[in-house]
C-alpha cells in the first residue's frame, strides 16, 4: 500500500450493511463516455460527479436511485453486449418503451421497464 487513503462515498443502509456509491458513479461515467455526460443527465455541475467519485459529498438520493439503475442495466447489457453497443442502445429510441430512450427511463421511472425491453431485445423478440 503507498498509505494514500481512498474515499469512499456512502448513501443510506440497506440491511445494515452500507451502499457504496462512489465507485457505481465511476462506472456509470465510464460507460457513458465522461463524467461531464453523467452530469448532464442528472442536471448537475459538470464537477459534481467527481466529488462524489472522490467520496467528498453524496448524491441525493434521486441521483443515486438513477446512478444505482444505469449500472444496474450497464451491467446487464454488459453480458452479452461490447460497452459501445451497450452506450448506443442507452441513447437509442426503444420500441419496447414507446420510442423512448432507455436512459430517459431510467431518469423517470426506474429501471424495471428498461430492465424488461433489455430482456426482450436479448431474446430476440420485436416490438
Amino acid at each position: 500500500m503507498t498509505g494514500r487513503h481512498v474515499k469512499r462515498a456512502v448513501v443510506g443502509r440497506t440491511r445494515g450493511s452500507a451502499v457504496s456509491i462512489g465507485w457505481r458513479t465511476a462506472s456509470v461515467a465510464d460507460a457513458l463516455g465522461s463524467r461531464s455526460k453523467l452530469a448532464t443527465l442528472l442536471a448537475v455541475s459538470a464537477s459534481q460527479p467527481t466529488r462524489w467519485i472522490d467520496g467528498d459529498e453524496t448524491p441525493n438520493l434521486e441521483n443515486a436511485r438513477v446512478i444505482v439503475d444505469l449500472d444496474h442495466v450497464i451491467a446487464r447489457a454488459g453480458l452479452v453486449w461490447k460497452p459501445a453497443v451497450t452506450t448506443a442502445w442507452l441513447s437509442g429510441h426503444n420500441s419496447f418503451l414507446g420510442g423512448a430512450r432507455p436512459i430517459d427511463v431510467i431518469k423517470t421511472e426506474g429501471a424495471a421497464a428498461v430492465i424488461e425491453a433489455l430482456d426482450q431485445e436479448l431474446a430476440g423478440a420485436y416490438a
